[in-house]
């Protein structure tokens, strides 16, 4: 893992977030297993979720938000709360994304693939050629 600045100070470490490498067989493996299980689980994904999802972005959401808004203005109040969940993935839980795809219906040998490859995870942290100890890592989404 090595850090990335984002915003602001680049003396406050908080301004970085953490981008991991993976080998070019679990890049290749997870371009192979996305599009199937996004067609399987999207049933279940709201049509409201832009981020992460093909063909939408925060410019569709925006859109479709401000048509929202023109539609509605003359007929009722609109209120609106906007969440940023930009490191969302940096907090997610292991368990509880291997039992978030078990309640969406994957199972057998494909669930236990994402739990042996999200859990017993360690990880170090690069910056120029120093290397941090390893550490356990029980969130995020390598």
């Amino acid at each position: 893992m090595f850090p990335v600045h984002k915003k602001g100070d680049k003396s406050n470490i908080d301004n970085y977030t953490g981008i991991s490498t993976l080998c070019a067989t679990a890049k290749l493996f997870e371009l192979v297993v996305l599009p199937p299980m996004l067609f399987h689980c999207k049933q279940q994904i709201s049509n409201d979720q832009h981020g992460f999802m093909p063909g939408r972005s925060t410019t569709t959401n925006l859109l479709t938000f401000t048509s929202h808004i023109a539609d509605g203005i003359t007929e009722c109040q609109t209120d609106a709360i906007y969440t940023d969940l930009s490191a969302a993935f940096d907090k997610l839980n292991h368990v509880i994304a291997v039992a978030k795809l078990e309640c969406m219906g994957i199972c057998g040998n494909l669930l236990q693939w994402f739990q042996s490859y999200l859990t017993g995870r360690t990880d170090c942290v690069k910056i120029v050629e120093l290397l941090s100890s390893y550490f356990a890592s029980h969130s995020g989404i390598p």
